[in-house]
């Protein structure tokens, strides 16, 4: 019979020097790899303004619940603005600090918040200084309490889109491809942003209330101007 011990010790050998080999592959790797950078310069900037056509802003609490869900280095601005008519419009930035998550799609958290999307699509509005900025547009509902018993369905509208050191979309799929292209080939995790911009559609809820033609109409003009204002010049509008 064939002794196969001297064999078996020569593969087991050979195995031992393969893993080694591959330890000592991604240790130089990992050695000689740049670090990525985080990117600390965002296209936006973190404060909102006071006054937006006949709009007046408060400042807005972060709630429980966006602390606790998105990493602590995430910088928020948050304003709810009001006019003399009765008008409510709420405006929010979210900044990412060094981690991913911190940017998502609205469309997974507002069920959380009990919304129901109802459709979203993208649309463009003209800013104030002529350029065209491309939008998310997302119709949402609710049921609310209008008294006792009763309920009635609350419809808003939401706007969102996302901004980068120097380029906005309102789709994550493509702020995704753009975040992961300057990971891998300039070794920059740019600190990406987005901007909210929302209205409940009060026709029917309030008096005066303006149908959601109306309400869109004055959230595209609230966006006009908003917009420039806070997004840094260099910044190229996705159209």
């Amino acid at each position: 019979m064939t002794n196969i011990e001297p064999f078996r010790g020569r593969v087991l050998l050979v195995r031992v020097g393969i893993v080694l080999l591959l330890a000592a592959m991604v240790f130089f790797l990992c050695r000689s790899t740049p670090n990525i950078s985080a990117g600390t310069e965002a296209g936006v900037l973190m404060t909102l303004p006071e006054l937006v056509g006949g709009f007046t802003g408060a400042e807005q609490p972060v709630t429980e619940s966006e602390r606790l869900l998105l990493p602590g280095d995430t910088e928020f601005a948050k304003k709810e603005y009001t006019d003399f008519g009765g008008d409510r419009i709420s405006s929010q930035i979210v900044l990412a600090g060094g981690e991913k998550r911190s940017i998502h799609r609205p469309e997974i958290c507002l069920p959380a918040q009990g919304w129901n999307l109802k459709s979203g699509h993208a649309v463009p509005i003209t800013l104030d200084n002529g350029k065209t900025l491309t939008v998310m547009k997302l119709s949402i509902a609710r049921p609310i309490e209008v008294r006792p018993g009763e309920q009635k369905q609350l419809n808003s509208i939401f706007l969102y889109w996302f901004v980068g050191k120097n380029m906005t979309t309102p789709f994550h799929w493509r702020r995704l491809a753009h975040a992961n292209w300057d990971r891998v080939v300039h070794n920059i995790n740019h600190r990406w942003a987005y901007v909210i911009v929302s209205a409940p559609v009060l026709e029917g809820l309030a008096p005066n209330g303006k149908s959601e033609a109306k309400t869109m109409k004055m959230l595209e003009e609230f966006v006009a101007e908003l917009a420039p204002e806070i997004m840094k010049p260099g910044v190229k509008l996705e159209e």
